[in-house]
C-alpha cells in the first residue's frame, strides 16, 4: 500500500484514462461504426461508474420526526403509573426540544396544542412535581422514602387517570388541528410542511348504474314513420320513377362528358380514347 494514495480514487483516474485512450482511439482514425464505438468503450464506462459508485456514501435512513407522531405518541402515555408519569414528561421535554422554537416562530402555541391533543398534569402540576420528586430523591435515600415516594406517585397518576378519561372524549384531531412540523435527520430546527393526505380505511361505496327510461311514445312514431317509408319505396310507380330518375342522371352525365371531350383539340383526342364513364370500354 503506498502512503498518501487514495486506492478508490487511483481506480477511478485510471478507468477514465483508459475511456478518454479508447475514444480518442475510435474518433481519430480507427471509427467505423456507432456500434463499434459502443462495444469498444461499454466496458471501460462500466468501470468508470462502479469506482464512482463504490466512492459515494449510504444515504441515511433516518426518518425525519414528525411533530404529529411525538404529539400522538405523548397522548398514547398511560398516566396511571409512576413510569408513565417519567415517560411523559421525558417525552414532553423532547418535543419542546425539538419543537418549541419553531413553533413559537410560527405562531404556535406548543402548551396549548399539548393541553388539546395530549393528556395534561398541568391541573396536578403541584402533587405530580412532588411525585416525581419524591422518587428523584428518594433513589439515594432510604428505602422507607422510596416507598412513600411510589406511593405518592401512584396516588397522582390514578388521578391523572380521570384527566386521561376526559381528554379521550375531546374532538381535538391531531392530523387536522395540529400543524405538520417535521424535524429533518441532522437538522436543528424543525420545518413546517403541508398537512398530509388522509388516506381512506374502508372500502368506496360502488356507484350505481343509472336506470334508463325508454320513451315509448317516441319509439311508436319512430317506427309507424319507418313502416310508412318502406311502403312507399315499395311502391312499384314510385320504383319505376326511380330508375328512370337514375337513368336519365346517368344519360345527362355521360352527355356532358361527350361534351368536354369534343372540346379537346383533334391532336390530344388522338392520344387520348373516349372511354364510358359506365361501362368501362373505349369508345
Amino acid at each position: 500500500m503506498t502512503c498518501g494514495a487514495n486506492i478508490n480514487f487511483d481506480a477511478v483516474t485510471g478507468a477514465t484514462a483508459d475511456l478518454k485512450s479508447k475514444l480518442t482511439s475510435q474518433l481519430g482514425g480507427n471509427f467505423t461504426s456507432a456500434s463499434a464505438l459502443k462495444n469498444a468503450v461499454s466496458a471501460n464506462i462500466t468501470s468508470v461508474s462502479s469506482n464512482l459508485s463504490s466512492m459515494l456514501p449510504e444515504i441515511p435512513s433516518v426518518p425525519a420526526i414528525s411533530f404529529q407522531g411525538e404529539l400522538t405518541a405523548l397522548a398514547g402515555i398511560d398516566l396511571s403509573t409512576p413510569a408513565g408519569l417519567l415517560d411523559y414528561q421525558s417525552k414532553l421535554s423532547s418535543i419542546t426540544d425539538n419543537f418549541g422554537s419553531a413553533l413559537s416562530s410560527g405562531g404556535f402555541d406548543l402548551d396549548d396544542l399539548v393541553s388539546k391533543a395530549a393528556p395534561t398534569i398541568s391541573s396536578l402540576s403541584g402533587s405530580a412535581s412532588g411525585a416525581l420528586s419524591q422518587i428523584t430523591d428518594a433513589a439515594s435515600g432510604a428505602s422507607s422514602l422510596v416507598t412513600d415516594a411510589i406511593a405518592e406517585a401512584s396516588s397522582v397518576a390514578s388521578s391523572l387517570g380521570s384527566v386521561v378519561s376526559g381528554a379521550s372524549t375531546s374532538s381535538f384531531d391531531i392530523c387536522k388541528d395540529c400543524p405538520n412540523f417535521e424535524l429533518q435527520a441532522g437538522a436543528t430546527e424543525a420545518i413546517q410542511s403541508a398537512q398530509e393526505t388522509v388516506l381512506s380505511n374502508a372500502k368506496g361505496i360502488a356507484e350505481e348504474f343509472a336506470e334508463v327510461s325508454t320513451n315509448v311514445d317516441f319509439n311508436a312514431q319512430f317506427s309507424e314513420m319507418t313502416t310508412k317509408a318502406n311502403k312507399i319505396l315499395a311502391d312499384p310507380d314510385v320504383q319505376s320513377q326511380i330508375a328512370a330518375d337514375v337513368s336519365s342522371a346517368q344519360t345527362q352525365i355521360s352527355a356532358d362528358i361527350e361534351s368536354a371531350i369534343d372540346l379537346i383539340p383533334s391532336e390530344l383526342s388522338v392520344k387520348m380514347p373516349k372511354v364510358s364513364p359506365f361501362k368501362g370500354k373505349i369508345i
